[in-house]
């Protein structure tokens, strides 16, 4: 070998050296400039976090186009989720691929680059109508050891991309995954709070909180449960709106509410709805106690006594003052989420909904109806400061049945002694009638 050819073989290797570092300037810089464009953005507005990225991959690369698609969590589907093209781009219709489906549903499958270097050869690509050409590279962004999305880097010259665009493409979704998992976990803290503010609706805000993660509480769908009921409603409502003035009868109205609902989380309730002029609250959710009938019992009295002090309050307040009466019934209910995804209400829906509604519509005011049914299933050894009044059979309207309700008996002054059950048949007689 000749004294030249050796300054030739240096030179080249020379001007190949120069030209990785200045390769590696390149890139570092692009992951540096992507680095800092994360920086202070409001992932409230995540999709333009990623298409500021996107143009800045494009500015530094001259691809034709750079696209991102991320994993829909509940679907498990490919979507695109930003998308970095020419103006002179053709309309594309929405995307969603499960996955092995298509180029990037098979980059999700296996978690491996693929590259095709003519879209047009390749029987796992389709254009969906869009006449596309040119190569593609679909790159996996990992975050955690898994799949969570695709970045597809494309050009309309076919064979575009050589070993080390690959592996610069790899180090792109590498930095591209960290804005990926931000926005996800953004995501999931704004379906979080949601979940959370939809079962303060229902629940004291501790229960609300341990409840979060329950899927029962927060997904579509219902569960039988055996619950108790309970109906608190303004007793003569109608009349009350005639006599008095709007503005009063809200803020009577309020008042009442703010008495009622702590009472109801008080003793673990669930507040189901408020009704106009009264609520509906149930206990037995997210689990069903055996002594659910006696915390809604008690409950119902709380209800009561809160509405003797308010009384006090609305009258000196000058006020028109008001009376509750209250229906309580035990049994089977369908419970769980009705609506859409977006918006939804969990209520429970069967007989005793019914059937305590129409026993506080018979109520007089301060009286609390229950079903025998929930005085039977009072546990054995339960204290409860009330006694029971039986009221014979009885038919109410939409109960396709005989029914042997019972009267509270109960004291605001707390003078009657606690009442210890030893059993259903405790004291013949007690609970009446039974219902069929």
């Amino acid at each position: 070998m000749t004294q030249r050819n050796i300054e030739t073989i240096l030179k080249e290797r020379i001007v190949s050296l120069e030209e990785g570092y200045e390769q590696k300037i390149a890139e570092l810089s692009l992951l540096k400039e992507l680095g800092e464009a994360l920086k202070g953005a409001s992932l409230a507005h995540w999709n333009q976090l990623f298409i500021g990225q996107l143009d800045i991959i494009k500015r530094a690369t001259g691809i034709f186009s750079v696209s991102v698609m991320l994993v829909d969590e509940e679907t498990q589907q490919l979507y695109v989720v930003s998308a970095s093209a020419r103006g002179d781009s053709p309309k594309r219709a929405p995307i969603l691929l499960k996955k092995g489906e298509g180029v990037a549903g098979k980059v999700l499958e296996t978690g491996r680059t693929l590259y095709i270097p003519d879209v047009t050869k390749d029987p796992n690509f389709s254009d969906r109508g869009t006449d596309q050409k040119g190569s593609l590279a679909c790159v996996p962004i990992i975050s955690e050891g898994s799949c969570i999305g695709v970045i597809n880097f494309r050009d309309n010259v076919a064979s575009s991309f050589g070993p080390n665009d690959l592996r610069f493409f790899e180090l792109i979704a590498d930095q591209l995954s960290i804005t990926a998992s931000l926005v996800r976990t953004y995501q999931d803290l704004l379906d979080l709070e949601k979940k959370r503010m939809n079962l303060g609706r229902y629940f004291s805000p501790g229960l609300a909180e341990r409840l979060v993660a329950d899927e029962r509480m927060t997904g579509l769908g219902g569960q039988r449960k055996m619950v108790s009921i309970v109906f608190a409603d303004v007793s003569d409502f109608t009349s009350l709106v005639e006599k008095h003035a709007v503005e009063d009868v809200v803020e009577v109205l309020n008042r009442f509410f703010e008495t009622v609902v702590p009472i109801i989380f008080r003793h673990g309730g669930m507040l189901d709805k408020f009704l106009g002029d009264g609520v509906m609250a149930v206990f037995g959710i997210p689990d069903p106690d055996d002594a659910d009938p006696v915390r809604a019992i008690e409950c119902a009295v709380d209800i009561q006594k809160g509405m003797e002090t308010l009384k006090a309050q609305l009258e000196k307040d000058g006020l028109f003052p008001i009376d509750v009466g209250a229906g309580i019934a035990t049994g089977v209910v369908l419970a769980g989420n009705i609506g859409t995804k977006n918006q939804m209400n969990y209520t429970v829906i069967g007989e005793p909904v019914n059937l305590a509604q129409r026993l506080e519509s018979i109520s007089r005011p301060g009286e609390i109806i229950v079903s025998n049914i929930t005085t039977e299933m009072i546990p054995v050894g339960s204290e409860i400061s009330v006694s029971f009044e039986p009221m014979g059979t009885i038919r109410v309207k939409g109960i396709e049945r005989d029914v042997s309700p019972m009267k509270v008996i109960y004291r605001s002054s707390g003078s009657v002694q606690p009442e210890k059950r030893s059993g259903r048949d405790h004291r013949p007689g007690l609970c009446g009638d039974t219902e069929p």
